[in-house]
């Protein structure tokens, strides 16, 4: 006989193997949509199963290697930037949710919509400028020193504005800062 407490709901859940086939799906469609050498397109979904079976070999961002390698040795575009943008964000995403995702788990959706909420904003940012900075590219016909700058720049801004709001380390407890002690 069973109580009427006798059951658990959860809400709506991912299993940690569905992570583990997107990432694999990523890598794969962005390897051979953006790669056009296909010997890179193998290594790069070979990497991503590596990946999925042993995510702390970070085989992933390898793959993600393989796609940049492959958007080099193409003609630029602006499709395949935007395009690449998503793919490898997505692929450090996946692989980050793969590396703290234990096997045999099952992942709550809604404890994955921060995660996607920050991709869609990432990718709200990073798409116009990759727009910008394509249109910049054809503008100029050949390579462009002031991307390269600008790139070196806003990287230069980017650390000392992480170092600044990381404060300095000075082994005393937040909660000892605020009593003023």
């Amino acid at each position: 006989m069973r109580a009427q407490n006798d059951t658990l709901q959860t809400a709506p859940a991912v299993s940690w193997i569905a992570v583990r086939i997107a990432l694999v799906a990523v890598v794969a469609v962005g390897a051979f949509v953006l790669n056009p050498l296909v010997g890179w397109q193998w290594v790069a979904v070979i990497l991503a199963v590596t990946a999925a079976v042993l995510p702390q070999t970070f085989a992933a961002w390898g793959g993600a290697a393989c796609i940049v390698i492959g958007m080099l040795l193409s003609e630029p575009d602006v499709g395949r930037a935007m395009l690449a943008v998503l793919v490898v964000h997505a692929i450090h995403i996946l692989t980050s949710l793969t590396l703290v995702i234990p096997g045999g788990t099952r992942v709550v959706l809604a404890a994955l919509r921060p995660t996607a909420i920050r991709f869609v904003l990432v990718q709200a940012i990073a798409q116009p400028l990759t727009i910008a900075v394509m249109l910049g590219v054809d503008g100029v016909r050949g390579t462009a020193p002031w991307a390269i700058v600008a790139g070196g720049v806003a990287v230069a801004a980017a650390a000392v504005l992480l170092l600044r709001s990381a404060g300095p380390s000075t082994g005393r407890s937040a909660t000892a800062d605020r009593r003023g002690g």
